[in-house]
């Protein structure tokens, strides 16, 4: 037994030591500049620059310490909350002690996200231990995460994405350990955490609302003991106000400085290219245009930009990746990874229907994860597609936003194939997994090498 679990630590080390190995690859043949998101410029050179973006961002708080004196609606990006960029700021602080060389410096930035998105791995490593899982399926997920192009293509990212994303699995992470053992301790956890996110991206508060349904149930189940009901309404108190100061005090600093609404995005103008405002919205929200699907197919590629599933399709795998001016074998290849992602996630999902919500009793699903998960799912999905809708633009549709949503069907996938009579679907997985994480090899070599 000992030997065995031996063996299992050192297949688990090799599979988080191949992601590593991925995300490094990765990181040292990219520059910020490349396969980026609205991350404007940085010029360490020409010093105290006000231009626009992520990376301005981080110039801006490198140079003057400070947070913007000014309306941060008026210059771009600059209304997202300033932890990730201010860690930027002060890792590139530490590092021109040592780099004197702008540029070299300047890219320094990436260390900052390939941490996280090392640190992701090993969070969902432990979010992926609190389930009645066998050490095969544990495999099997984290092969999953370790080699899923959306979380490789993180690594690198130099904008917020990368570090709200860690922010919110520590907030599923703590939750789980606080439904479990509902200390004061464990949830000042949850709540640093959900500041710490909300400080980072603003998407982050919408766990607020699965979390908020896990703090109702776990209530009501302690409130049958004594003095439970007082002891969590402390608990809640403690929670809030750790969490609510610490997550909404730079968005009410601009709503008094600067009469900035709590909840402020950029709008692409209408006559963008891609604006999809003027689709019919059937085919923007259910299908696309049938012949259109069929034709983009047919020329290797998955497109019909307007439509929010293939966009889901395309981003989660390929990014915003414009294939474009890449030969044919290379459409083939990337084609066939958004086909087999596909089919994995729809897979996935109907997993999670039955693992969670159908028949969890079946699957030994604790009703407080149950909770989390299910309610996880469908908030991020219900504030998603109405962002799509209220922002009718190609780049709304970004996979990017939803990205926590591959851990909760992942887990339920996880579930249901250990349980299945049926040996042919392990199997099944199996090879679709295996050529899904050699194609999704294949193209972070042509994005780097390419």
């Amino acid at each position: 037994m000992i030997e065995q679990t031996g063996k299992d630590r050192l297949k688990m080390t090799v599979i988080l030591g191949a992601g590593f190995l991925l995300r490094l690859f990765y990181v040292l043949f990219s520059t910020i500049y490349e396969r980026q998101y609205d991350i404007g410029e940085i010029d360490l050179a020409a010093g105290h620059t006000v231009s626009g973006g992520h990376l301005a961002y981080i110039q801006y708080l490198y140079e003057n310490w400070h947070l913007p004196d000014f309306d941060p609606t008026t210059v771009y990006q600059f209304n997202h909350p300033p932890f990730h960029h201010y860690i930027c700021a002060l890792w590139l602080k530490l590092c021109s002690f040592f780099i004197r060389e702008t540029s070299v410096l300047e890219e320094a930035i990436q260390v900052v996200p390939f941490v996280c998105s090392l640190m992701i791995l090993a969070v969902l490593l432990k979010i992926v231990e609190q389930f009645n899982l066998e050490e095969k399926m544990k495999r099997f997920l984290m092969t999953l995460f370790a080699f899923h192009p959306s979380l490789v293509l993180l690594s690198g990212s130099v904008n917020n994405d990368c570090m709200s994303l860690l922010f919110t699995l520590l907030c599923v992470y703590t939750t789980i350990m606080w439904s479990k053992n509902p200390t004061a301790r464990n949830i000042l956890k949850i709540a640093v955490f959900t500041g710490l996110g909300m400080l980072t991206k603003q998407n982050v508060a919408e766990m607020a609302f699965p979390i908020g349904f896990v703090f109702l149930y776990i209530w009501w189940r302690e409130s049958k003991t004594e003095g439970g009901f007082v002891r969590l309404l402390k608990q809640f108190v403690a929670f809030g106000a750790v969490s609510i100061p610490l997550g909404m005090c730079f968005y009410i600093r601009n709503m008094i400085l600067y009469d900035m609404p709590l909840v402020w995005v950029y709008e692409l103008p209408a006559d963008s290219w891609q604006y999809t405002g003027n689709v019919p919205v059937l085919n923007r929200f259910l299908w696309p245009i049938p012949a259109e699907f069929v034709d983009n197919l047919k020329n290797f590629r998955l497109g019909c930009g307007y439509n929010v599933w293939m966009q889901i399709i395309r981003t989660s795998v390929l990014g915003e990746w414009d294939m474009a001016g890449v030969g044919r074998s290379v459409k083939a290849a990337a084609v066939l990874l958004m086909l087999i992602g596909a089919a994995l996630a729809a897979a996935a999902f109907i997993a999670f229907v039955v693992v969670f919500v159908v028949r969890p009793k079946k699957y030994s699903a604790d009703t407080a994860s149950r909770i989390l998960f299910v309610a996880g799912y469908v908030v991020n999905m219900l504030f998603y597609l109405k962002f799509v809708y209220d922002y009718p633009q190609q780049c709304s549709m970004h996979f990017r936003y939803i990205e926590i949503t591959l851990l909760f069907p992942a887990v339920a996938l996880g579930l249901a194939v250990q349980n299945s009579r049926h040996k042919w679907i392990s199997i099944g997985l199996g090879a679709g997994l295996t050529v899904f994480c050699v194609l999704s090899t294949v193209m972070t070599a042509v994005w780097c090498l390419g």
